[in-house]
């Protein structure tokens, strides 16, 4: 596979990515190899179709790749050709998704927890540690609500809690103020890159909103056809 590194190899991919993705549909085959260290912030960006909502997706679990290797720190969780492929759950890939995916037959708080209790931690404890979640996105007094009750802001703020609390290695946000109002995304855009600031993993931003890139990346990786054809610092 052709590789434009996404940064500066390092010798070390412990709590970072390593990832070689080659993924054929009938309308368009992926082909991109990128490394993303600990503590850095890539935007992917590239037009609708180019693929990055699946490389997201291969990343994360959700979908099998047909060829290369993506490594989660020092362990690979795909390789074809080993037989390799670990399940979403087991990953320590958390996720934002455009639409949010809360459950909306639980609780802001319940929601928050579920991810804690399915890397095992028990009930009570999950629960504390997901009141103190809400506590830190501003959102105690919405802990009982369900989604339906909750703002656009407020289900994204619920939604980047839940994929922070389980102390990923790898954060992905899918296209993550497209469904806020334009009013509240400046505001948003802001906690988001405050409470990004404090991650220590490897973070990749899908967007096309060149406001959400400069503020929450350092580093803009274009994919293009499913190809990755440049990688530059965010000016």
């Amino acid at each position: 596979m052709e590789a434009v590194s996404a940064s500066a190899p390092t010798g070390e991919t412990s709590g970072a990515l390593a990832a070689s993705i080659g993924v054929a549909f009938p309308s368009l085959s992926i082909d991109v190899s990128f490394s993303v260290d600990r503590g850095e912030r890539i935007g992917l960006v590239g037009a609708n179709g180019s693929g990055k909502t699946t490389i997201l997706r291969a990343i994360a679990g959700l979908l099998p790749i047909d060829t290369g290797v993506i490594r989660i720190g020092d362990r690979v969780v795909d390789d074809p050709s080993a037989r390799i492929l670990l399940a979403p759950q087991v990953r320590r890939v958390g996720v934002v998704f455009q639409d949010y995916r809360l459950f909306p037959h639980l609780s802001a708080v319940d929601n928050v927890a579920f991810g804690l209790r399915r890397h095992g931690m028990r009930r009570r404890d999950a629960h504390a540690h997901a009141m103190n979640w809400l506590e830190r996105v501003g959102l105690t007094d919405h802990a009982r609500h369900r989604p339906a009750a909750l703002s656009g802001g407020q289900a994204q703020r619920v939604a980047l809690a839940r994929a922070l609390a389980t102390e990923p290695d790898v954060l992905l946000l899918d296209e993550p103020l497209a469904a806020i109002d334009a009013a509240s995304r400046a505001a948003l855009r802001g906690e988001i890159a405050q409470h990004l600031n404090g991650f220590t993993g490897a973070t990749i931003v899908v967007s096309h909103q060149p406001e959400d890139i400069a503020a929450l990346t350092s580093r803009i990786v274009t994919i293009d056809h499913g190809r990755l054809v440049s990688a530059r610092s965010v000016q």
